[in-house]
C-alpha cells in the first residue's frame, strides 16, 4: 500500500506502519510500500506503546508511527552518536 492509500483509508488517525519496500535518498527515508499494522483514533500514546512492544519483539522490522494528516512522509535518517559505557 502507498501512503496516499493509507491516508484515504485511515483519515485523521495515528497509524503504525511497517515499511515493506524502502530506500534512502540523501538523509531521507523513502517508503514505497507500507503495511498498516494498527490504527489509533487520536491516541498517539497507544500507538507508541504498540510500536515499542513490537519493536522489542523484533528489532529488524522497520516501523513508524505517523499521523495521516501529513500529505507526505518526511522521515529523516539520523546517525546515533551516543557514548556507550565500558564495563
Amino acid at each position: 500500500m502507498q501512503w496516499s492509500e493509507v491516508r484515504s483509508r485511515y483519515s485523521a488517525q495515528w497509524v503504525l506502519v511497517e515499511a515493506i519496500e524502502a530506500s534512502t535518498q540523501g538523509n531521507k527515508r523513502v517508503l514505497d510500500q507500507l503495511n498498516v499494522i494498527g490504527s489509533f483514533d487520536d491516541n498517539s500514546k497507544e500507538a507508541l506503546r504498540s510500536y515499542i512492544k513490537l519493536h522489542r519483539e523484533n528489532k529488524q522490522r522497520e516501523m513508524y508511527v505517523v499521523h495521516t494528516s501529513h500529505d507526505q512522509l518526511d522521515i529523516t535518517v539520523t546517525q546515533w552518536t551516543g557514548v556507550r559505557a565500558l564495563r
